[in-house]
């Protein structure tokens, strides 16, 4: 019997858009919760991790970073850096407050 992946095989663009809206629900799920201190920070630094992850995806499977000059992958995986170290410095500004 033939499974339903081998009748419906997915892209890689399917695959990263799957991966997209898992690593999105469970960000949103990480950021729901409320906790204060340590497991706070923690938290938001996982998240942090993870909008790095989507940067990282989006980058690779839809722009099509690897295909582009050097000055433009640095400048984009510049960016995308941006909001992962807001996101930690924001953390980090939180906790010693």
């Amino acid at each position: 019997m033939i499974s339903l992946l081998e009748r419906t095989p997915l892209s890689a663009t399917t695959l990263a858009w799957l991966l997209l809206c898992a690593l999105s629900v469970l960000s949103v799920v990480l950021a729901a919760q409320s906790h204060v201190g340590l497991a706070r920070m923690g938290l938001t630094l996982l998240v942090a991790v993870l909008a790095w992850v989507k940067a990282q995806v989006l980058l690779r499977h839809y722009l099509e970073l690897p295909r582009a000059g050097k000055v433009f992958v640095r400048l984009l995986q510049g960016f995308a850096v941006l909001v992962p170290l807001g996101l930690t410095v924001s953390a980090l500004h939180e906790y010693l407050l």
